[in-house]
């Protein structure tokens, strides 16, 4: 050295022989946490993070990287061009496998989902026009898209980053676009693949949103699962609870044959109250999700007049046919929640001259959701707030008259919404024909009572983690444990069921894994920061035109168009770093991607440690001067190094604000070197103060010369320095070699770079001409900042209870350099390469066989070990 070859070169082979070596453990993608000293031993915590790939089946194909529909810069590149959020990190890599950059998070949508459906993906893959690929994404957690489509509340919208600009994407129109693509595709699903049959039994007593789902993913599991259901059709809320206009009972039954496909039996007029006798019957788990089919009433006087009924009751009816006739009576709903809203707008489809929705608190303790209110206003429903009935007043047995009191509101109660409080003196009678009480929902559990621990409030008791009950076999979930929800927190529960119940019979620990372990959701703020796209306004809904909705069952929310689509999903703001929509994992052929592994923490003994932590290169905008990350034609040395490299990003040498070959580039030696008045700005402190030399810039700036000098034989090339570090053997011989293949050498200081205000992208640098002693300046089509070396300051906190001292330049101290190189401030811990001060290749080579031979003499002297062959297993390990 110095010579011209490629790093890989130098360094892959020395790769493959560490790798393969029987006495050296890698530990990839891996952070030292922490070091403790017990004795002669260290203690040591790493921090393994997941690369969501099992590394003992990839083979390196790249199947993944091609079908990642998600482009980030590549640092492998320097940035300069993206790669695959899927991807094998260079070509040369050892070992070659593939590795999801997930960055730590997700995208919020992701997050905020109870049933862990991936949003973001979907949303890419519609994007895409990848409709059947974005409904198999949904179906991989939550088996009926096409009713979510239409009835789920949406918590994803709630947490859409593009919420706090003109409004979120509409996510649930999105899904419910490629629901129906589908349905209308296969109106009967395909045959789907389950796992191996277990030859295990599981009841599920409720057909609800949460009994199927657990139904579904059990089933996917290869277990065989029966469906027990107490009414007369499947589905649960789903059919019973949710309006013909809300959702369709044709999309209702084509969302359930996802789950009946998979050999999933479901029995219907079946109530089941012995569950010992499901045990007789040869079920090895129970899972019990009945819902809150049971209403909450009022028991004030009159309440049993005819005329008073439950809205469960009027739902249930009205969904499975057995419509009642309002025609010209006057409704009285009582309730603030989506299903007093579905009551009054059912009521008015049933013929009701008048209905009217009174509610106790103000308008903005309602619970309904706020899109649900005004389309009820919008047919002609009355909100009638602060009011609640306090007798209902009849005539020979029916209903005729409601005695109403008026309300104010009080302090916060245990919902966090303001308490009401009865104004005294403000009772009043109101005419009414019909009263339907909304105002609360309950689990029929009493048949179990006895048989399994229940709540104070009727629901069932579960361990919170595993929704395991009272009794080993039997486990439960949704509204029955949670009281009433939403559709969506049903299912999540359900499936959150499915995988506790799917380990307790395959005897697992249920402890020691976790389902739905979710990655944070990413800061907003951050992405809100960085966004300069155009403004793009929520795509409205079409509904069905008001005069037509009051009288009729069909549908009142219209489905996206596919021009509709397009546009609501270009809206997307891209949070996650990894989009989730699981293309990987469909394509890849040794079945290596693994979206559940966990960030490990490993820790093991060593006798001796060996710091080569390296150093880190100047940040180039600790210059600011020098218009890096404002000019796109000023790039550093490591991008030049990646430009110039055989396995370089491009076919030729690039640069990067045109794509067009340069003819004239400059070098700037010392950036970041030699230099005590650096301003501090935008790099931290980490890039102030850096007096001394780095060592390696002006002999790498040489090499990346004349490669190009061999690249682009036409261009011109200028290196401005101050000094020329070519000392010792070839180096000097090395300098000569570049002057004489024309490269040419300006001994000045450059003060500032701006850009051509033509327009071109070339750079005029101005600069002080050391030889004529005046200030010049000059153009370049691009420019190279040959930045220096500063220190890793972060070494010494690896330490948790000894003191690693760094030498006066922050880099770390050896106690003895000229007799005893490599040893530290800490008995036991050497160091090797540029963590201990800047060196070049041949330097880092010695520096590293110095510490070889400390640590051996080490080892011997407190264990007699005089071979490193011999060396326990562990003790020499190295975490990149």
């Amino acid at each position: 050295f110095p010579t011209l070859d490629c790093a890989a070169c130098i360094t892959t082979p020395k790769m493959s022989e560490t790798a393969r070596h029987p006495n050296i453990r890698l530990l990839l993608n891996s952070e030292v946490e922490g070091i403790k000293k017990n004795g002669d031993e260290f203690s040591i915590r790493i921090r393994k993070n997941p690369r969501f790939v099992i590394q003992e089946n990839c083979t390196g194909c790249g199947e993944c990287e091609a079908v990642c529909p998600e482009i980030r810069y590549d640092d492998y590149n320097a940035n300069l061009v993206g790669r695959k959020v899927a991807y094998i990190p260079f070509s040369l890599a050892n070992p070659r496998i593939a590795a999801i950059d997930r960055q730590g998070h997700s995208a919020p949508c992701i997050n905020e989902c109870p049933g862990g459906v991936k949003a973001y993906g979907y949303i890419t893959l519609a994007r895409n026009g990848q409709y059947e690929e974005a409904m198999k994404l949904h179906l991989e957690d939550i088996p009926f898209p096409g009713s979510l489509g239409r009835a789920c509340y949406a918590p994803c919208q709630n947490a859409c980053t593009r919420g706090s600009l003109e409004g979120p994407v509409d996510i649930r129109k999105i899904k419910r676009f490629f629901a129906d693509w589908y349905y209308e595709k296969y109106p009967e699903p395909p045959t789907a693949k389950t796992k191996e049959k277990t030859g295990k039994r599981v009841a599920v007593i409720g057909s609800g949103p949460a009994g199927m789902t657990a139904a579904y993913h059990l089933a996917l599991k290869g277990h065989t699962v029966k469906i027990f259901e107490s009414a007369p059709q499947p589905g649960g809320m789903l059919r019973l609870g949710l309006p013909e206009y809300r959702a369709p009972k044709n999309i209702v039954d084509r969302d359930l044959k996802n789950v009946t496909v998979l050999g999933v039996e479901i029995e219907v007029n079946k109530e089941i109250s012995d569950l010992k006798a499901l045990k007789q019957q040869g079920y090895d788990a129970v899972f019990i999700a009945i819902g809150t089919h049971d209403a909450v009433t009022s028991k004030i006087e009159g309440s049993e007049l005819k005329g008073v009924v439950d809205c469960l009751k009027f739902l249930r009816e009205a969904n499975i046919g057995e419509k009642e006739d309002l025609s010209g009576k006057k409704v009285m709903v009582i309730g603030g929640g989506n299903t007093a809203i579905d009551a009054a707008r059912t009521s008015l489809r049933l013929g009701a001259e008048k209905v009217t929705v009174v509610y106790r608190r103000s308008r903005e303790e309602m619970p309904c959701f706020p899109p649900e209110i005004q389309e009820a206003e919008e047919e002609g429903v009355e909100i009638l707030i602060l009011n609640n009935p306090v007798k209902y007043i009849g005539e020979n047995g029916r209903l005729k008259q409601v005695q109403l009191v008026r309300m104010k509101l009080g302090e916060k109660d245990a919902s966090g919404r303001r308490s009401s409080e009865p104004i005294p003196g403000s009772e009043y009678i109101q005419d009414v024909d019909y009263v339907i009480e909304a105002i609360g929902m309950k689990p029929h559990t009493q048949p179990f009572a006895g048989q399994i621990e229940l709540n104070k409030n009727g629901t069932i008791a579960v361990d919170k983690k595993t929704l395991q009950t009272s009794v080993e076999y039997i486990f439960a979930g949704g509204d029955t444990v949670m009281g009433a929800t939403t559709l969506i927190q049903a299912a999540g529960q359900g499936k959150k069921a499915a995988f506790y119940i799917d380990r307790y019979l395959l005897g697992l620990n249920m402890y020691d894994s976790e389902e739905g372990d979710k990655l944070p959701a990413v800061d907003k703020s951050s992405i809100l920061k960085r966004y300069k796209g155009p403004h793009k306004p929520i795509i409205p809904s079409q509904m069905l035109p008001f005069d037509q909705r009051r009288r009729s069952w069909d549908e009142v929310e219209k489905g996206y168009t596919e021009a509709e689509l397009k546009a609501s999903t270009d809206r997307c703001l891209d949070c996650g770093n990894c989009r989730e929509c699981h293309q990987c994992v469909a394509i890849c052929p040794a079945n290596a991607i693994d979206f559940s592994q966990k960030t490990q923490i490993i820790e093991f003994t060593a006798k001796s440690i060996v710091l080569s932590t390296g150093y880190k290169l100047f940040p180039p905008n600790g210059k600011p001067n020098y218009g890096y990350s404002k000019y796109a034609n000023v790039i550093d040395s490591l991008q030049m190094d990646r430009l110039i490299a055989p396995t370089r990003p491009y076919n030729n040498i690039l640069r990067p604000s045109d794509g067009k070959i340069p003819d004239n580039i400059a070098y700037i030696l010392c950036t970041g070197s030699r230099d005590s008045a650096i301003e501090n700005s935008g790099c931290g402190d980490e890039c102030s103060n850096n007096p001394i030399c780095s060592q390696i810039c002006c002999m790498y700036s040489i090499k990346q010369a004349q490669l190009l000098m061999g690249a682009l034989p036409m261009a011109d090339i200028t290196i401005y320095y101050m000094d020329i570090r070519a000392f010792g053997k070839g180096y000097e011989e090395f300098f000569q070699q570049a002057k004489s293949m024309g490269v040419n050498f300006i001994k000045g200081k450059v003060a500032s770079i701006h850009e051509n205000e033509n327009g071109s992208g070339d750079l005029i640098l101005r600069y002080e001409d050391v030889s004529q002693g005046i200030v010049k300046e000059a153009k370049h089509d691009l420019v190279v900042l040959s930045v220096g070396v500063i220190p890793n300051k972060d070494v010494p906190k690896m330490f948790t209870d000894q003191i690693l001292q760094l030498d006066d330049f922050g880099f770390v101290k050896q106690v003895d350099e000229l007799v005893n190189p490599a040893l530290t401030t800490i008995k036991g811990v050497f160091v090797a390469g540029a963590a201990s001060g800047p060196k070049d290749i041949p330097d880092s080579i010695l520096s590293a066989g110095c510490a070889a031979s400390e640590v051996a003499a080490y080892l011997d002297t407190i264990e007699g070990i005089t071979h490193v062959n011999q060396l326990k297993e562990n003790e020499l390990s190295i975490s990149q």
